[in-house]
């Protein structure tokens, strides 16, 4: 080969070496592949049980388990890390936000996640607390045990606005996490981010009436219909609008328990996928406070599994959105739908008045009269 032939092929050959060099690894190339969770209770995986050692026990009840929805996926990943914890709103996420439970913002914790990792999903749940979960529950219950009115005909006015102000903070607590894994070197287009909604652990379909108390659902049918039909679609829609607006992904739970909630007809409390409203009394050894009621009317192991089931579903799909649904084999899946569809407003309502007996407190006295209904 002549001099100028080999001067013109090791050009050819360093410029090739140049621009293979110009084209960035992806972000955390050789290191360990992970999937991540964030956000409050509906995903650390409060009310599954078996909680990560030091988050069950007095200073921190963030209550992850290892039978949350990260860790029922069927997503090929070194690591499922669960950074959500229990009772956590937007501030608690937020970069230079609130810390809980000695731990700093989940966002803040994250840093390391993406550093150490090849993170390839992360997906958020969040919202809830800042609306004001608790409140609304103790309403129903309350309203339950004629205490005072329907909890939907005091929240059907105080819902909106207060969705309305959790908003932008969930849009907030997106863009910090862009912020931190652009700054660990990842492009967008590295991982999914995904915003997920909430499903209704109620419904109006109850099928016992005098026995409510004792099995976990004294929640009078109207206002579970409410909180099925309208409530969880007003906070789903309000979701799907702010993840279009911030270009991430979005999954919607909101009708995800259908058939399957706490007290539904023609299931019994094995097959349903959610906790009823409990007092775990094994609590008590961590004190007399609020992780005693904390896991009511949240995703059991089962419901759990079915969240894993769908987000796998989900991570497999390219559409932007999909509505998780029961499908022939009884388990969840990801049925793709427009994600303007389902961030169209779901405009606020209360539903007909439903009778209710009154409540029965005497535990003998309410199975006699259940056996009694039911001859």
């Amino acid at each position: 080969m002549s001099a100028r032939k080999v001067t013109v092929v090791v050009g050819v050959l360093a410029l090739a070496a140049g621009m293979l060099a110009a084209v960035p690894a992806a972000a955390g190339a050789g290191k360990p592949t992970a999937i991540v969770s964030m956000g409050d209770s509906y995903i650390s995986g409060e009310a599954a049980g078996s909680y990560e050692p030091g988050t069950d026990q007095s200073g921190d009840f963030c209550h992850r388990s290892t039978k949350s929805e990260i860790h029922r996926t069927s997503i090929a990943a070194n690591k499922q890390i669960n950074l959500a914890c229990s009772g956590a709103s937007t501030a608690n996420v937020a970069l230079g936000g609130t810390p809980q439970n000695g731990e700093a913002p989940q966002a803040e914790r994250l840093r390391a996640v993406a550093r150490d990792n090849q993170v390839k999903l992360i997906v958020l749940s969040i919202g809830g607390n800042d609306v004001g979960f608790g409140s609304i529950v103790l309403d129903c219950i309350k309203a339950f045990f004629k205490l005072s009115g329907r909890c939907q005909d005091s929240w059907a006015s105080k819902l909106p606005p207060a969705l309305s102000a959790a908003a932008p903070k969930i849009a907030h607590n997106l863009a910090d996490i862009r912020t931190v894994m652009r700054a660990a070197g990842y492009a967008d287009s590295d991982y999914q981010l995904v915003l997920q909604s909430y499903p209704s652990a109620v419904t109006g379909d109850n099928r016992y009436s005098f026995t409510k108390p004792f099995q976990g659902c004294p929640v009078r049918d109207d206002d579970a219909n409410w909180a099925k039909l309208n409530a969880v679609a007003q906070f789903s829609s309000t979701m799907a609008a702010v993840a279009r607006s911030s270009g991430v992904r979005f999954m919607d739970l909101s009708q995800a328990f259908y058939g399957r909630e706490v007290c539904a007809k023609g299931i019994d409390h094995s097959q349903e996928w959610a906790n009823g409203i409990t007092i775990d009394l094994t609590e008590l050894r961590n004190g007399l406070g609020g992780q005693i009621v904390q896991q009511t009317l949240h995703p059991n192991a089962s419901g759990h599994t079915e969240f894993g089931l769908c987000l796998t579903s989900f991570y497999q799909l390219t559409a932007a959105a999909a509505r998780c649904v029961r499908g022939s084999n009884g388990n969840l899946g990801a049925v793709a739908m427009s994600l303007a569809t389902l961030a169209a407003p779901t405009a606020s309502r209360t539903y007909p008045v439903i009778f209710e007996p009154a409540p029965v407190t005497d535990r003998s006295l309410a199975f006699r009269l259940e056996a009694q209904q039911h001859q």
